[in-house]
């Protein structure tokens, strides 16, 4: 019994072991299942790029060996070349065999040429043609047009073509480079090149070149702002593909080929920017004052890489001319732009129904310092176009006030507003001088704020010294008020007289109030819109009027006429803040 026990224990163990050799029998059948699996994908994935390299290796080896019997063929040609001086000789009578072998070989040569019948050199022909076939075929199939403003805007570097494919292309040109002339035939390779590889950089720059157009045309804002328009990205995407695009036509050309090829690769793409460039110049002489500065946008762009491009000419053995005439085109207009804008400045002065009549900072004054600011936006591209305009062309009349220098010495746009001629229609020398006190102080902000890093600082204290005069006149139109509180009186003659009796103080009071009501009520209508200037004209006013009138107040015949019963109220300007 014990005996029966321990096999069935046994067999138990043995029943286990059963199973679990099942079980890693099964996972070892699903692992080479799976193994199989990944075999099948991996064959179809190598075979195509098997079948590929064998073809290419049997062409290579097709192309030596046919190499081979042409070399061997014109062996032959030669031969006659060679030997012919040994037979013209004739045999020398100590030695015959050179002359006898001389003999031996041409007939040898006649021979086999005869019995080849010259037909090898279709065939080789035939398969020049399917090499260059080839050659297009595997050029245009890594040349898939592509967004280089994605790749520029990640900062990454545009893609050329991978090195394995880019070694078999380079291959296939250096063969047909080499044994189409050994066969007296011309291989259209490089045209092949050209054809394919313009396609590609026409195809993936037309997009930004159309955006350049759309984005300048359909803007948000009535006026040009930097950097809205896409010529900017269209000019660096270009340089970044022509460059890498001379990459690729170095590693697959030949040597003497590669200028070539690259020229021709590049040509229609760049011909393609300079029209853009010029329908985008007509734009700009269509809508002068709302565009002009996308005229400086551009030139500013075409400027900071006139180097690179020269780089690009010299690479591809030709210098363009169009680029240049671009940016002359492009400088020409911008050269038309300060004329016409002094010109617009100049209009206004003969125009009286668009001052305000508050008297506040005019409109032109506005644009005109937003149209200066806008200017500072291309320091040197307004620098270079100002040199080529000279001092000689600014018709700039020598009566305006703020006509002046700029650091460099040129005369600057930004001095060029000119008020008197608006403010000399205003009938009142108050509102003469609140207008120009509102305008110069405004510009003055601007100097200083926006100006100064461009203007010579004695702008700025040219315009702090119009601002303090203006001030001071607006001053004087208080003086008629001021006079009632004075102790003497002008009389024509040149002398004056003492005002001490009753009656004329009381008449002096009763004056003063009026003078002050009625100045108060009309001055209350101007606006001088900057709460810090008008704080100040305020605190001037009163400095001078409140202390004046504390002064009339003290004197004693003044008391003695209060003592009298006559009642002096408290004016209402003492305590407001707008006077």
């Amino acid at each position: 019994m014990e005996r029966l026990d321990e096999e069935s224990a046994d067999l138990d163990f043995l029943e286990e072991n059963l199973r679990k050799t099942e079980a890693l029998t099964e996972k070892m059948t699903s692992m080479l299942n799976v193994f199989d699996d990944r075999l099948v994908r991996l064959e179809a994935s190598i075979l195509p790029i098997h079948k590929s390299t064998q073809t290419l290796s049997k062409l290579v080896d097709n192309i030596d060996k046919t190499r081979g019997g042409v070399l061997e063929i014109i062996g032959y040609f030669e031969l006659v070349e060679r030997e012919e001086m040994t037979i013209k000789r004739g045999p020398n009578e100590n030695d015959l065999e050179p002359y006898l072998n001389s003999i031996n070989k041409c007939n040898k040569a006649m021979e086999i040429l005869g019995s080849m019948r010259l037909k090898s050199s279709e065939k080789v022909l035939a398969a020049i043609l399917q090499l260059e076939d080839i050659f297009r075929q595997w050029l245009i199939s890594r040349s898939t047009p592509i967004e280089p403003l994605a790749y520029i805007a990640k900062s990454t570097e545009i893609p050329g073509i991978p090195s394995g494919p880019l070694k078999n292309l380079a291959t296939l040109s250096s063969y047909l480079a080499t044994y189409s002339p050994e066969l007296g035939y011309s291989s259209d390779f490089v045209k092949a090149y050209i054809d394919v590889r313009s396609n590609y950089l026409v195809k993936s720059l037309t997009l930004l070149g159309q955006a350049s157009i759309s984005t300048a045309e359909k803007r948000s804002t009535p006026v040009y702002e930097k950097g809205t328009c896409g010529f900017n990205s269209y000019t660096d995407s270009l340089l970044k593909m022509f460059k890498k695009e001379y990459e690729v036509a170095e590693s697959i050309l030949t040597h003497d080929n590669v200028a070539a090829g690259f020229r021709g690769a590049i040509q229609q793409s760049f011909d393609n920017f300079v029209e853009i460039g010029k329908t985008l110049n007509n734009r700009v002489k269509k809508n002068m004052q709302t565009d002009v500065f996308l005229a400086f946008d551009m030139m500013e762009s075409l400027n900071k890489n006139v180097v690179a491009f020269e780089e690009i000419f010299r690479l591809a053995g030709k210098k363009d001319s169009s680029y240049a005439d671009l940016l002359h085109s492009l400088r020409a207009v911008a050269l038309r732009s300060f004329p016409e804008f002094l010109d617009e400045i100049k209009s206004h002065r003969t125009k009286t129904s668009g001052l305000p009549n508050d008297v506040t900072v005019h409109e032109l004054t506005i644009t005109t310092l937003q149209q200066l600011k806008r200017l500072t936006d291309y320091p040197e591209t307004v620098e270079s176009t100002l040199l080529t305009l000279g001092d000689g062309n600014w018709n700039v009349s020598e009566k305006d006030p703020l006509s002046s220098r700029d650091k460099g010495g040129r005369g600057a746009s930004g001095n060029i507003i000119m008020k008197h001629y608006f403010a000399k229609t205003y009938k009142k020398p108050a509102l003469t001088s609140i207008f120009l006190l509102n305008n110069y102080h405004y510009i003055l902000k601007s100097i200083r704020s926006q100006f100064l890093s461009v203007l010579d600082s004695e702008i700025e204290f040219k315009h702090d010294k119009l601002v303090k005069k203006y001030n001071d006149a607006y001053q004087d139109s208080w003086k008629s008020c001021f006079g009632f509180l004075l102790d003497y009186t002008y009389v024509r003659g040149g002398t004056f007289k003492t005002n001490n009796d009753k009656q004329t103080v009381k008449e002096k009071f009763k004056n003063f109030n009026t003078e002050f009501d009625e100045l108060y009520k009309v001055h209350k209508g101007y606006a001088i819109p900057d709460l810090e200037l008008r704080t100040q004209v305020i605190k001037d006013i009163r400095d001078v009027l409140i202390p004046m009138y504390n002064r009339f107040l003290e004197k004693p015949e003044v008391w003695r006429i209060v003592r009298c019963g006559f009642k002096i109220a408290k004016p209402k300007w003492c305590n407001a803040d707008d006077l």
